[in-house]
């Protein structure tokens, strides 16, 4: 498999080839197209012809361990059912929201289980860096609104009358910032494993937000290892790669965060066409931090003495 040239992939070899830090950035986390490009057979094969030597995956660490122990390709389908039956994590297709669960979760587990037998299969180092807890489980507050809702106990709520006045998208929008804020500890855990086994290129893949925020992963791991990264946007066709620019000018409003630099590179997974950007100044608009959406009570919180 590692011989033949993968049919999809060949506008991505050269890329890989040339640099030492590749960031392929997801950059609508659930869509089936993607889930397959990044379980495919043809682009781990890709990534050992280039001489790629690890693939950081954003997978819970706690799973990367328990899929450390797939050997065959019966053993994907074992991880597959046991990750679903564990019931402790979640995973939705946007693009399919009526889908039944079990199908989504039954693909995302399956690809992940995939990621890591094409990992071992090839000789290529999984790493996996995300956290354990879906929720984060964060030992520090960085964002204000996120801390402001972490720290307020259930009774100062009742006594206050307070509840429901968070909506479930200040709480979601918060909770994405705060992860976001870590990014540091997940690039120092991608050090740590690239350096265990001396070094060599890696390749990353996060969700598209850790690849361009400033202070995202992408700085991050480049600040740690000194290597300048290459952020390439992977959209499933024509259509999701048009509707692009809108759709992060709607999340960097929805989540209140700066998406506002543009990725290197924007790959087709449909036609396999790769292009360079070359027009970064129409992603100056946006910058949503500056709109954030902040509860009432946290800014009441704020100047409370």
């Amino acid at each position: 498999m590692a011989d033949q040239a993968p049919s999809g992939t060949s506008a991505l070899d050269e890329l890989l080839k040339s640099r030492d830090l590749v960031v392929l950035a997801d950059v609508k986390h659930g869509v089936r197209d993607r889930i397959a490009f990044f379980s495919s057979p043809a682009l781990f094969a890709s990534m050992k012809r280039a001489g790629v030597r690890h693939v950081a995956i954003e997978m819970p660490r706690v799973l990367g361990r328990q899929a450390m122990g797939i050997d065959t390709e019966a053993d994907i389908e074992a991880f597959a059912q046991d990750v679903i039956r564990g019931g402790r994590w979640h995973f939705v297709d946007p693009d399919h929201p009526n889908e039944l669960a079990s199908a989504t979760q039954y693909r995302v587990a399956f690809a992940l289980g995939q990621q890591v037998f094409l990992a071992k299969r090839l000789g290529l180092n999984p790493i996996f860096y995300d956290f354990n807890n879906p929720l984060g489980g964060f030992r520090t507050a960085n964002d204000s609104v996120y801390r402001c809702i972490v720290q307020l106990s259930e009774m100062a709520w009742l006594k206050s009358g307070l509840d429901g006045k968070v909506t479930k998208a200040q709480r979601d929008a918060a909770m994405m910032r705060e992860r976001l804020t870590h990014d540091d500890e997940l690039a120092a855990y991608i050090e740590s494993e690239v350096n265990k086994t001396g070094g060599g290129k890696i390749v990353i893949i996060p969700g598209y937000a850790h690849a361009v925020i400033p202070g995202g992963i992408a700085d991050r791991i480049a600040s740690r290892l000194g290597r300048e990264p290459v952020v390439v946007a992977v959209f499933k066709d024509a259509v999701e790669d048009r509707a692009f620019h809108a759709f992060l000018w709607e999340q960097s409003r929805l989540v209140g965060i700066d998406l506002s630099r543009p990725p290197h590179f924007y790959y087709r997974i449909a036609d396999g066409s790769l292009r360079e950007d070359h027009a970064p100044g129409r992603y100056a608009g946006l910058d949503g931090s500056r709109e954030r959406d902040t509860p009432s009570i946290c800014y009441q919180l704020a100047h409370f003495d």
